[in-house]
């Protein structure tokens, strides 16, 4: 449990953090200073919501199977945006980000949630199968 919950952590937060980067520093047009802020609130809401988020894919992704790789995007694309956009947002709020960075940062992260849903889950999928020997996120539930 140990092992998953630190490779979950590491996971979310080095995947999130090079996401952010072009999003709120070139998109939103947020100053370095509120960067750093809400980065740094984001890790410690990506250190206590990593782990939940890998069991809500898991279970997602136990219920509606592994086939093709449109069927795969879709479901990743799909647990990525229905868990993290709230989470952004409320990170953003907190951090003290305007209304209309807010709105454009959330846009924005919408917009290319098509673009990191998948890619995070193969990057999570591939870190398991590197620290924890696991082959996909169904096997990670039905080895417990």
């Amino acid at each position: 449990r140990r092992e998953e919950w630190l490779l979950d952590v590491f996971a979310m937060n080095s995947f999130s953090w090079v996401i952010a980067i072009p999003i709120e520093l070139l998109l939103a047009g947020m100053s370095w200073r509120e960067h750093i802020k809400v980065r740094l609130l984001a890790v410690l809401f990506n250190t206590v919501i990593a782990r939940p988020f890998s069991v809500y894919r898991n279970w997602v992704v136990t219920r509606f199977g592994r086939g093709s790789g449109l069927h795969n995007y879709a479901v990743d694309t799909f647990v990525f945006l229905s868990f993290q956009l709230p989470l952004y947002t409320l990170n953003m709020i907190l951090g003290g980000a305007s209304a209309g960075e807010i709105i454009t940062a959330c846009l924005t992260f919408v917009l290319i949630a098509g673009a990191l849903g998948r890619p995070y889950g193969m990057y999570l999928d591939c870190l398991r199968r590197l620290w924890l020997g696991r082959r996909s996120a169904p096997d990670a539930v039905s080895a417990r």
